[in-house]
């Protein structure tokens, strides 16, 4: 598919690097995705070694001081809030899983605080399966490339916008389509002034040809 194969592409030379990309350890990378709900990417790597440095692994964890747990992510707010998602976290990973962050969605999704997309960043970047990720950012881009319109007011709970993503994934290379598309979305097609044009999928995106007024010159095969 045109559109993979042009994003991947771009992402050889323009990947993010952040610290829990360069780690494939289980509890780091499910602990990182709750700390990045509702805060910035940024954020969470500067408070990503300091953090681990203290509880490097769900024991120390579930031991963790409740006051000192929450002074420690404060900087990323709401830490109350955090502070109990990461104790719950711990505390059914220890009594159900023995201390292992499971491998199977459907026990990661029995884990309290881990909706769909955490479960499947788990899935993906701790465990190598080609499953997709799906959020406010990777829907943006696919909604304007392909002018797709989800029939659930959610649009992350339709569950034909997620086969749709998975179809795009390239054998064995769901770890460099996800990244890509995050990164894609944060630096090229942003909710707001998007860089249509220096964007690499202006020729393919009805989006992007609708706001610079583009002729049509390529066709594209779209999944349907």
């Amino acid at each position: 598919m045109l559109f993979v194969s042009k994003l991947l592409n771009w992402h050889e030379t323009q990947s993010f690097s952040f610290p829990w990309r360069d780690t494939k350890d289980p509890f780091k990378i499910l602990v990182s995705e709750l700390l990045l709900r509702k805060t910035t990417r940024n954020q969470v790597s500067r408070l990503y070694e300091p953090f681990f440095s203290i509880y490097p692994n769900v024991e120390a964890l579930l031991s963790a001081d409740r006051n000192s747990l929450e002074e420690m992510i404060r900087p990323l707010g709401m830490e109350h809030i955090r502070a109990v998602a990461l104790k719950d976290l711990a505390e059914a990973i220890i009594s159900k899983h023995h201390g292992r962050v499971p491998n199977r969605r459907e026990q990661l999704l029995s884990l309290p605080h881990v909706g769909p997309y955490i479960a499947n960043a788990v899935l993906c970047f701790a465990f190598g399966k080609d499953v997709p990720l799906l959020d406010t950012n990777s829907i943006r881009v696919v909604s304007r490339v392909f002018t797709f319109k989800s029939v659930k007011k959610r649009a992350r709970e339709d569950s034909s916008l997620w086969r749709k993503v998975e179809e795009m994934i390239p054998r064995g290379k769901a770890r460099n389509f996800n990244f890509a598309i995050l990164d894609f979305a944060a630096s090229i097609c942003t909710s707001k002034n998007p860089k249509c044009f220096i964007c690499p999928m202006l020729v393919i995106c009805d989006y992007g040809k609708l706001f610079t007024k583009q002729p049509e010159t390529v066709t594209e095969d779209k999944p349907t």
